[in-house]
């Protein structure tokens, strides 16, 4: 006897039918019955077993327009899990039914994700031949075009699918300002931007793209209110990681880090764990950093790590750990870190050598000086390291309001939200507190970090302190200071903490800053016009004459006189 198809017509709700695009008698297999718990979700396999069936006993165009349909289902569901094969299968069945637009459409996705982008091009555009009111083909030609860079057609692509879909599909509106954004045309970006309305589906990925187009033109507050509308739409990770960058650059350096603390738990994405590392690093939280900046290695033995972690260690006076972490690829961070071990064992290790001038000359300059060194190790500090206890309490005693309020909230376990700018006395505390630690390379760097937050949380506070520092170390180097070459070698470190404090820096090379009479007629000077008077009046070679309304921020401006002038 021959085997017998039987078939068994399901009656489905007229509503139910309508929204899963079935026929209102579904043929199914009988064999297939017993599959069929719930008529509202009724699996993929069995609707096409069912309708193959039907199709083998009576070829008929209704029960083959559903069937063509769901064969174009069962293709994006493989395509979609990455079974190119299956998928493959499923349009070879397709195309024995028929070949619609839709067969040339769905060869040209699949076409795409095999990388053969030219014969994807010529299926995609034969189905909007086709059929040229197909206005997702217009959307995944346009896609297409923009793997390829092809910028402009790729709009012209877009814009055709927003006018065939009478403005209701708002995927290619998006599409077309990231290749704007791509061609740099961030004008025209925005424009379109401006123009979109409160009520688009996609608003939060309009605002996002917003927010990056204006960090790429270095407008961060404006940056940071557009993804702050966007999160106040929707908690979306992005969002708030590139908003941290917005905060960073504008000195604010908590809120950034609180930014990308968000970003992660929402997301877990490793990448943002070495972001967090710097951002902690930046504040002077060590142990905070070095613990994700491990944690970032561990996941991905990325060895950008390896020397932030190393840095890290060095400050906390762990130096064997921090050589152990280097190998002979990274000689110069590794001589570094040894002369810092050596100097707090009470010599200076010879023989070693670095291609930084600036460390050479002051590698070159202990060796030379070091025996007529006599530097007491300063009350902050405990076995070499600073003592965070000891330096908060140092900090108070200067019996500012504003310190002792944030210090006093360090202690009890809360870090203070709100920022404050430094005070001249702070600048001239710092830059005596760093002139005694010259034999303490790296705690001068722990100090220009955790001294910054402490009193401040203002990066531009942290700018300023790591500017006094490479000043110092320029002095004792013995070169002749020179402006571009300062702006060459740190202006990129200083960006990320405060960027517009580091672009008057620059600007200094054109215009020039405060001059010493200027300076010394205010009443009462600002710590960032001094600091920019300093490296101008080196530049100038008049740092000699310089003063301020600080005794001691003068005497570290008595030790850089060695250094100007041109």
């Amino acid at each position: 006897m021959k085997d017998k198809t039987v078939l068994v017509y399901l009656p489905l709700k007229p509503e139910m039918a309508k929204a899963n695009n079935l026929p209102v008698k579904l043929p199914v297999l009988v064999e297939d019955m017993k599959y069929i718990t719930d008529r509202d979700r009724i699996d993929l396999d069995v609707i096409i077993r069912g309708l193959e069936a039907q199709s083998r006993i009576e070829r008929n165009d209704y029960y083959e327009s559903y069937l063509l349909y769901y064969y174009f289902e069962a293709f994006k569901r493989a395509l979609n899990s990455g079974n190119h094969e299956e998928a493959r299968q499923f349009l070879e069945k397709a195309a024995r039914v028929r070949k619609d637009y839709r067969y040339h459409f769905y060869l040209g996705l699949l076409l795409r994700e095999e990388e053969k982008v030219e014969l994807s091009e010529i299926e995609l555009k034969k189905s909007v031949e086709m059929n040229e009111e197909f206005y997702i083909g217009y959307y995944e030609l346009g896609r297409l075009l923009q793997i390829q860079e092809d910028y402009d057609d790729a709009v012209s692509s877009y814009m055709k699918s927003i006018e065939k879909s009478g403005g209701q599909f708002p995927l290619p509106l998006v599409a077309a300002i990231d290749c704007f954004i791509s061609k740099g045309e961030y004008g025209t970006a925005l424009e379109i931007i401006e123009r979109v309305k409160k009520g688009f589906p996609l608003l939060t990925d309009v605002l996002l793209r917003k927010g990056v187009i204006l960090n790429e033109l270095q407008k961060y507050s404006l940056a940071e209110e557009a993804f702050t509308d966007c999160i106040g739409l929707e908690n979306d990770w992005k969002s708030f990681y590139n908003r941290a960058y917005s905060r960073a650059r504008q000195g604010k350096l908590y809120a950034a880090l609180e930014d990308l603390r968000t970003a992660y738990d929402l997301s877990r994405n490793t990448e943002i764990l070495y972001e967090m590392a710097i951002a902690e690093k930046n504040m002077g939280m060590l142990e905070d950093s070095l613990s994700h900046c491990e944690s970032y290695y561990s996941d991905t033995k990325d060895e950008k790590a390896l020397v932030l972690r190393a840095r890290i260690l060095d400050m906390l006076g762990e130096y064997d750990a921090a050589i152990e972490t280097l190998d002979d690829t990274l000689l110069e961070l590794r001589n570094t870190i040894l002369l810092h071990k050596s100097l707090t064992e009470g010599k200076v290790v010879s023989n070693l050598s670095f291609q930084d001038a600036i460390n050479e000359s002051f590698y070159n300059y202990l060796m030379e000086k070091y025996p007529d060194l006599q530097l007491l190790e300063p009350d902050f500090l405990e076995s070499g390291v600073i003592d965070v206890e000891n330096l908060m309490d140092l900090l108070s005693d200067a019996h500012d309001e504003n310190t002792i309020r944030r210090v006093s909230g360090f202690y009890e376990g809360m870090i203070p939200r709100e920022t404050k700018e430094i005070t001249l006395s702070q600048v001239g505390l710092f830059a005596e507190m760093v002139s005694q630690l010259v034999l303490f390379p790296s705690q001068q760097d722990y100090l220009s970090y955790l001294m910054a937050f402490i009193v401040s949380g203002n990066g531009r506070a942290t700018a300023i302190f790591r500017t006094l520092i490479y000043l110092l170390r320029w002095s004792l180097s013995g070169f002749p200071f020179r402006i571009e070459l300062f702006v060459d070698e740190y202006l990129e470190e200083l960006k990320d903490l405060d960027f517009d404090f580091a672009l008057k820096i620059a600007k200094l090379i054109e215009y020039g800053g405060t001059d010493i009479d200027t300076l010394q007629e205010e009443i009462r000077a600002d710590p960032e016009d001094v600091t920019l008077a300093i490296i101008n009046a080196l530049d100038k070679g008049t740092i000699s004459e310089l003063k301020t309304r600080d005794e001691s921020l003068d005497k570290y401006i008595i030790r850089l006189s060695g250094i100007g002038g041109k």
